[in-house]
């Protein structure tokens, strides 16, 4: 059986395999480091997430990006 190529999916795909196959630790390390190397779309802190104003604040945010396209596959 050949080995896919996880650096040629996109995460969406490559977390369907890792699913999938949830005994490839080389598909769950390179979904790991995949998402360890994306940008993070918002920071908070648990204060922020116990602000219902704020946490929606961040909500806005995080959508506003996801609209602009600036965030891959989420």
């Amino acid at each position: 059986m050949t080995q896919p190529n996880f650096e040629q999916m996109s995460r969406k795909e490559l977390r369907a395999y890792m699913l999938e196959h949830r005994d490839d630790e080389r598909a769950f390390h390179a979904y790991m480091d995949r998402l360890a190397n994306e940008p993070v779309l918002a920071r908070g802190t648990i204060e922020d997430l116990q602000d219902p104003s704020r946490f929606a604040e961040i909500l806005e945010r995080v959508e506003k990006i996801k609209q602009e396209g600036r965030a891959s596959d989420v």
